[in-house]
C-alpha cells in the first residue's frame, strides 16, 4: 500500500563515530522541526578516535603530563562522547540516539553480528530514508587507494543490513522492510560528486554549537567556527547560499516530472549583487 506524499518521514542516520552525525545535523534539524522522526545510530563509541587531549599529554615528557587526562579510562572517554552526541542531537530536535559500541577498528568481516544488529534497528525504526557514509573506495593518481576505515566499513555494514531487512526470513519471521531512499553524506565526496545541497544557513549557529560540544575531541569555539566556515560554508558557496550540507544519492530517482527548485528560479531572477549578499547572509530568502 502506497503511503501519502505529505506523510511524516522516518529517517535513520547511521555513522561510524558520534561526531560523524554533525555532517548532516542541520538537515536532520530541518526535518525534525517539520514533524519527521530521526533516529541516529553510532556503530562504535568512538573511544579510539580523536582523543586529542590524551595525545597532547602523551607527547610531553612523563613528568609534565596531566594525571587527570592520563588516568581517564577508555570507558569514561566513550561515555563522555556518547553524552556529547546526545546533547548535540538534542540541539537539532533528535531524541532517539543509539550508540552500539562495536570495537575499533570496525571491520565488517571481523564483526558480522553488527550487520544483524543494524538489521534489527531497521526492523524497529522502519525508516523511509537512510543517511550514511561513503561506501566506495577511491582511486588516487591512477593507483588503487584502499580507504578501508571505520566510515566506509560502517556504510558497507548498513547496506548489507538494508538487504537483509528487505529479504523475507523464515527464521526471524519479521515483516520485511525496504528503505525508499538512501543518501550518503557529501562531506566524504569531492564537490563535483555532490548530487544536491540542503540549505542550512538558519542552522549555522547550531552547527557551531555542535562542534563546541565535542570537547572530548579538543574542540574550542574558534576551531568550531573555522570548521563550519570551511566546511558547511564551502558547500554553501558551491550551492549559492550561506551554508549547506551536501548529499550523494545511492541510486537515480524516478520523478513524476522535471521540477526546478525555487532557489534556482530565484538565482536566475536576482542580480549579481543580490546573489553575493545572499551568500554573505546580508539578504535573506523571502
Amino acid at each position: 500500500m502506497l503511503e501519502k506524499e505529505n506523510q511524516s518521514l522516518r529517517i535513520l542516520v547511521v555513522v561510524a563515530h558520534p561526531h560523524d552525525f554533525t555532517h548532516g545535523a542541520g538537515t536532520c534539524g530541518i526535518h525534525a522541526t517539520q514533524g519527521d522522526s530521526v533516529t541516529v545510530v553510532s556503530v562504535t563509541d568512538g573511544a579510539n578516535t580523536h582523543n586529542e587531549r590524551l595525545h597532547a599529554e602523551l607527547i610531553k615528557p612523563e613528568e609534565e603530563r596531566d594525571a587527570r587526562v592520563i588516568s581517564q579510562s577508555t570507558q569514561e572517554y566513550a561515555e563522555q562522547k556518547a553524552e556529547e552526541l546526545r546533547q548535540v542531537c538534542a540541539l537539532f530536535g533528535v531524541t532517539d540516539v543509539r550508540v552500539l559500541g562495536f570495537p575499533q577498528p570496525f571491520r565488517v568481516e571481523k564483526m558480522p553480528e553488527a550487520v544483524e544488529t543494524l538489521r534489527d534497528v531497521i526492523y524497529d525504526v522502519r525508516p523511509h530514508m537512510l543517511i550514511t557514509q561513503k561506501p566506495y573506495i577511491d582511486a588516487r593518481h591512477g593507483m588503487a587507494y584502499i580507504a578501508r576505515d571505520d566510515h566506509s566499513e560502517t556504510a558497507i555494514a548498513i547496506l548489507e543490513a538494508v538487504n537483509l531487512a528487505g529479504t523475507p526470513n523464515a527464521v526471524t519471521q519479521k515483516r520485511p522492510h525496504r528503505i525508499a531512499a538512501t543518501y550518503y553524506l557529501g562531506v566524504y565526496f569531492m564537490p563535483d560528486e555532490i548530487d544536491f545541497y540542503v540549505d542550512i544557513s538558519d542552522w549555522k549557529e547550531k552547527r557551531v554549537q555542535a562542534e563546541i560540544l565535542f570537547r572530548s575531541q579538543g574542540h574550542t569555539e574558534p576551531f568550531a567556527r573555522k570548521r563550519i566556515e570551511i566546511g558547511a560554508g564551502q558547500m554553501g558557496w558551491h550551492a549559492g547560499t550561506g551554508y549547506a550540507e551536501g548529499f550523494v544519492r545511492a541510486a537515480p530517482e524516478l520523478l513524476p516530472k522535471i521540477t526546478v527548485p525555487e532557489s534556482a528560479l530565484r538565482r536566475a531572477a536576482e542580480s549579481g549583487m543580490d546573489h553575493l549578499k545572499r551568500i554573505s547572509g546580508e539578504l535573506k530568502a523571502d
